[in-house]
């Protein structure tokens, strides 16, 4: 169970950190919000695009993309601020 958790953040923080370079200029997040946006963009392409999960660099990559798209959209809205 501490793994798992453990892995959710690691490969969060390896989402959040590559929707980041995604989108382009900076973002004023830290790195808790960086986590929780890979946490979250993984889970919306685990729940949407359930046959990735055979491929793990697949999985991420859509995950980082995703990511930056909600990124973007949470900038527009004011829940972020660009850097």
């Amino acid at each position: 169970m501490i793994g798992a958790i453990i892995g959710a953040i690691i490969v969060g923080a390896i989402i959040g950190y590559g929707a980041r370079a995604i989108l382009p200029g900076g973002q004023d997040i830290g790195l808790p919000k960086t986590i929780g946006l890979g946490i979250l963009s993984n889970l919306v392409v685990s729940v949407l695009f359930q046959g990735l999960a055979d491929d793990p660099i697949l999985s991420v990559i859509v995950a980082a993309i995703v990511g930056a798209g909600i990124m973007w959209f949470a900038i527009k809205q004011g829940w972020l601020r660009p850097g």
